[in-house]
């Protein structure tokens, strides 16, 4: 199993929800006394799921949250049962899930399952992700290039299209190599 992340402004209530998750088949925790430490380990680590036992002393709750779905782990805060229902349609939409403590244990166990399934399809989805921003800004750069191309060499779109594709051929060269060149070549 993976790591997991408390953020708990109490000791007491930290140890109990660790205990809980290594029952679950968590043993690895990490706990953070504050919404900002926590905010700067998950910019230094990779996380499966965080739990933010709400309040932080240093904030709510909510800002640590937001930082952490901007990660690929499950998001889940604890608040207590009045604070819940309102707090759940404010960060619903984020994708965090909101737990209070009168659920119970077995709607806890299967947040940590649900919010883990999810965790796991994001890390996934994450190689594919990269791939396609990185088709995406070649071809930023090969349109940067024929733009280019197109202004100092008289070149049409067209023109310039074949030009950057022939010299790639020709090289052996990817078109974002030959992109890149001519940016040298004409950018200052």
């Amino acid at each position: 199993m993976e790591k997991v992340l408390i953020a708990a402004g109490s000791a007491k209530g930290a140890e109990s929800f660790a205990r809980l998750l290594r029952d679950l088949g968590y043993p690895e925790t990490r706990v953070s006394k504050t919404g900002g430490e926590a905010r700067r380990i998950l910019e230094e680590e990779n996380f499966a799921l965080v739990l933010i036992l709400c309040p932080l002393p240093d904030e709510f709750g909510t800002e640590t949250a937001k930082a952490a779905v901007r990660t690929p782990a499950g998001v889940m805060m604890i608040v207590r049962d009045e604070a819940a229902a309102g707090l759940s349609a404010q960060v619903r939409e984020l994708g965090i899930f909101v737990f209070s403590p009168v659920m119970g244990r077995r709607v806890f166990e299967q947040g940590t399952n649900l919010l883990y399934s999810v965790h796991r399809r994001l890390q996934m989805a994450a190689p594919r992700t990269e791939r396609l921003q990185e088709k995406m800004e070649d071809l930023r750069l090969i349109g940067r290039a024929k733009c280019l191309l197109i202004q100092y060499s008289h070149m049409t779109e067209q023109e310039a299209h074949r030009w950057i594709e022939q010299r790639s051929m020709d090289q052996r060269v990817t078109r974002r190599r030959v992109a890149e060149e001519i940016l040298q070549k004409y950018e200052i």
